[in-house]
């Protein structure tokens, strides 16, 4: 790693409101957040400590079994079973953090929020706390359109997708029991291709190997991360598993406090509201934070004048009182929504903090409202938020005298003017500019001397005046083009820029698969960010290769 710059959020086009205030304006939220992790060493031994002291919920000898199977299933390291084994220990801790099952990892962001766990259970080591990173594989999630298809670039530098063959539309299947089948496909599609990079080869093998069709998409993300975490000691759960007949307990506070737990999110929402800002998550009056699994599929509970009910199952519903038994008797699983989610986690794990994205610290804030009838204080802390500038980027850079913020500020149409301003053309464009300075300053002061002449005429003047600064601005504009359109070259490295920094105007880390960054760096790049990036930053980190 050669260098590493920081960049405002503030900056970057719609990021969360809420998110924004927690990191650079934390006083302002700090009621919503009780239990916090806030961007410091203090705060997240403050946190450990507590939380080391803690009773578990969980029995830890089925959360064992549990962890043990998968990870197995999914060729894990020792470090992994090392760090298992350190669960028993009652003081032990953990960093949680987790993403839905994305094709080959999904967005690069899932793969900085599990650096930054890993990260952060290094540091607590390193405090003296008995510290594991745990990686929450949400299988159970049902949304596959926005799963199924992930990006990267071909060797000419070109964008381009895999999508995993299946439905157009969302069932209620979860996309954690649906085999990696057609897999192959998707393999000779990325291969097809292309995959830019001088270690593609190898991470074709290493995709080949995790992603196999006999495997389900959870196993097959879980393998991948295991394979890139190796060395780190990343657990992984999967939401799955066979855990939820301890848990009863969890969801019938669920279904007998309903009422109440509604009330508290709406009287957050509408502190939320008050303080002008906007929940991320819209609760409705039938909101019970559950799903209804049947199988391999699940289905959103709502209360309405007839009990639980969902739209999706036709036919039955049932009273608070028939559903608690229902899920007493543990004659049907149920699922958390994303409110009920982190309440689940801090169930299972004792953990010292949730490592989410920008929307996820913003619904913490309101999940912290319902969180004490568990009697539990979630904790949430961002995850790195990293842009990777590869080594033509940075000559590019370098060459233009600009900086990769400036990409996140600017549209390629103004940072081209500005490149073709500060050269050559400068002393012509500092001319118009002067000259347009020049017309204004006179045609005002002759406008104000007609002005009490003839008032008819001084109103002429003044429409004169916007159409002749108008076609100034057309002549330099026209004078800009041509010379843009002789200037191909600079075209060109502009697009590859913005493709590479800011691709369709969105960060990288949210459109970019993050095997194509191995396939350029190599798999060394994990251990070269764990090393480099700061969890403790409240900015975006730019990071050169």
């Amino acid at each position: 790693m050669k260098k590493i710059e920081h960049v405002d959020y503030r900056i970057l086009a719609e990021q969360n409101l809420i998110f924004l205030k927690f990191i650079s304006d934390y006083k302002t939220v700090q009621s919503f957040y009780p239990s916090p992790v806030h961007l410091s060493v203090e705060h997240l031994v403050k946190r450990a400590e507590i939380v080391s002291k803690r009773e578990k919920l969980f029995p830890i000898s089925s959360l064992y079994k549990i962890l043990i199977e998968f990870n197995q299933s999914i060729e894990a390291g020792e470090a992994t079973f090392s760090n298992i084994e350190k669960l028993k220990y009652s003081k032990t801790v953990a960093i949680v953090t987790g993403q839905q099952v994305g094709l080959f990892g999904g967005e690069a962001f899932a793969i900085y929020k599990a650096l930054t766990a890993v990260r952060l259970a290094q540091i607590l080591e390193e405090a003296g706390y008995s510290a594991v990173p745990v990686f929450w594989l949400a299988s159970d999630d049902s949304d596959f359109l926005e799963v199924r298809s992930t990006t990267f670039r071909n060797p000419q530098g070109n964008r381009f997708d895999v999508t995993y063959p299946g439905p157009n539309k969302n069932t209620p299947k979860m996309v954690g029991s649906m085999h990696l089948s057609a897999i192959e496909k998707c393999l000779h599609s990325l291969e097809d291709q292309g995959l830019k990079g001088g270690f593609s080869d190898e991470i074709l093998t290493l995709l080949r190997k995790c992603f196999r069709p006999e495997r389900l998409f959870q196993e097959g993300l879980g393998a991948w991360l295991a394979q890139l975490f190796r060395e780190n000691g990343l657990i992984l759960f999967d939401a799955l598993s066979d855990y939820k007949s301890e848990i009863q307990s969890l969801f019938r506070i669920a279904i007998q406090e309903r009422s109440g737990l509604l009330r508290d999110l709406k009287r957050r929402e509408q502190r939320v509201r008050e303080k002008g800002l906007k929940p991320q998550v819209r609760v409705s009056d039938l909101e019970t934070l559950l799903f209804w699994v049947d199988g391999e599929n699940r289905h959103k509970l709502e209360y309405g004048q007839f009990g639980y009910s969902s739209q999706s199952l036709s036919g039955p519903k049932w009273s608070s009182e028939q559903l608690s038994k229902i899920v007493k008797e543990q004659e049907v699983e149920m699922a958390p929504n994303v409110l009920l989610r982190p309440i689940l986690q801090d169930w299972l794990f004792p953990t010292v903090a949730y490592v989410g994205g920008p929307s996820e610290v913003a619904y913490f804030a309101q999940v912290n409202a319902i969180s004490r009838r568990w009697n539990l204080e979630t904790s949430i802390f961002p995850r790195a938020s990293i842009t990777l500038v590869d080594r033509k980027a940075q000559r590019l850079l370098r060459k233009y005298q600009l900086t990769t913020a400036d990409f996140f500020r600017n549209s390629a149409n103004d940072l081209g003017n500005t490149i073709l301003s500060s050269g050559k053309f400068s002393r012509s464009i500092d001319d118009f500019t002067n000259l347009r300075s020049h017309m204004r300053t006179e045609l005002h002061t002759l406008q104000t001397a007609i002005e009490k002449i003839d008032p008819v005429v001084a109103d002429m003047m003044n429409r004169s005046e916007k159409k002749i600064l108008y076609q100034l601005d057309r002549i330099q504009h026209r004078l800009i083009e041509n010379e843009r359109g002789r200037q191909s070259v600079l075209g060109s490295h502009l697009d590859y820029l913005y493709s590479n920094l800011y691709p369709e105007s969105q960060l990288q880390e949210r459109l970019m698969n993050f095997n194509q960054f191995l396939s350029e760096e190599g798999p060394s790049l994990i251990s070269h960010l764990i090393e480099t990036v700061d969890p403790f930053c409240p900015s975006h980190q730019v990071i050169y290769l």
